[in-house]
C-alpha cells in the first residue's frame, strides 16, 4: 500500500515519527559536535600550558650553556659541547614558537584591503640578510589589493622565500611573484629556480613535521604546513608545480 492509499491519520503519524527520528538524530549530532569542540578547547588549553612550562627550563639550559661557554672558552672540546647544547635549546624554542603560530592560525582573522606588494616587501625586509648573502633576486610587478590578514600573509611569503633560498640550486636564486585576477578569486604564483620538489613529495611537504632533507638544513618542518593553513582559513587553496629538477611554482588562491 502506497502513501496515497493510507488514511490521513496514518500518514500524519508516520510523518511525526520520521520528524521525531530526524530531530533525535540532529540532537545527537549537536551533542557530538559540542563534545568534540569541548575536547578541542581542552587540548588547546593543555597545549598552551605545556608550551609555557617548557620555556622556563629551556631558558635555564641556554643560560647555563652560555655561562659554560664563557668559562671554558679556551677548552675546544667543552666549548663545542656547550655550543651544541645552546643550539639545541634554541631549536627547541623555535619549534615551540612555530607550534604556537600553527595552533593559533585562524583564531581571529584581521582582514583588510592590503596591497600585496607591501606584504612582499615586508617579507623581504625580514629576510634581508639571507637575501643579501646569496645575492638573490626577488621580482614582482602589478600586484593587486586583496582582503587578507596582512601579518599572516607576510608569514606565507617569508616561508616561501626562505625555502627558495635554503633549497637553492647552483644558480643565483631568483624568485618571481605574479598575480592573476579572476571573477571570484586571485591566483598568486611564487616561482623559484631552486632544486624543485618531485611530484611524489608535493603533498607530503605540506604535512606538519614532514621534512625531505632531515636535520642538515635547519627548520621546524612546519613552514609549508603553516602556509597551507593560512591560505585555507582565507578560503583558498595552495599547490606546487614542479618536475623535481627545474625549480618550483607555488600557486595559491585568495577569494575576493
Amino acid at each position: 500500500m502506497d502513501s496515497k492509499s493510507q488514511p490521513f491519520e496514518e500518514q500524519l503519524a508516520q510523518a511525526l515519527r520520521e520528524n521525531a527520528e530526524l530531530r533525535k538524530g540532529l540532537e545527537e549530532s549537536e551533542r557530538a559536535l559540542a563534545a568534540s569542540q569541548a575536547a578541542a578547547d581542552e587540548l588547546q588549553r593543555f597545549f598552551y600550558a605545556a608550551t609555557h612550562d617548557l620555556r622556563q627550563p629551556l631558558r635555564t639550559i641556554a643560560c647555563y650553556a652560555q655561562l659554560l661557554q664563557k668559562q671554558y672558552a679556551l677548552d675546544e672540546s667543552t666549548s663545542e659541547l656547550t655550543a651544541f647544547i645552546a643550539g639545541s635549546a634554541h631549536e627547541m624554542n623555535t619549534l615551540i614558537d612555530d607550534l604556537l603560530k600553527y595552533s593559533r592560525t585562524g583564531e581571529s582573522l584581521r582582514r583588510s584591503m592590503v596591497n600585496l606588494a607591501s606584504v612582499v616587501q615586508w617579507a623581504m625586509m625580514n629576510l634581508q640578510t639571507a637575501i643579501r648573502e646569496c645575492g638573490a633576486q626577488i621580482v614582482y610587478e602589478d600586484l593587486p589589493e586583496l582582503p587578507i590578514d596582512e601579518s599572516l600573509f607576510v608569514q606565507v611569503f617569508q616561508h616561501l622565500f626562505s625555502n627558495a633560498l635554503k633549497f637553492r640550486s647552483a644558480e643565483t636564486p631568483r624568485i618571481e611573484i605574479t598575480a592573476q585576477e579572476e571573477a571570484q578569486a586571485c591566483t598568486i604564483s611564487v616561482r623559484d629556480n631552486g632544486q624543485g620538489i618531485e611530484p611524489r613529495f608535493q603533498e607530503q611537504v605540506f604535512q606538519p613535521f614532514k621534512r625531505l632533507h632531515g636535520k642538515q638544513i635547519p627548520g621546524s618542518g612546519l613552514g609549508l604546513a603553516l602556509c597551507r593553513k593560512i591560505i585555507e582559513v582565507h578560503g583558498g587553496k595552495i599547490r606546487i608545480e614542479s618536475d623535481g629538477e627545474h625549480g618550483s611554482v607555488f600557486r595559491f588562491t585568495v577569494p575576493f
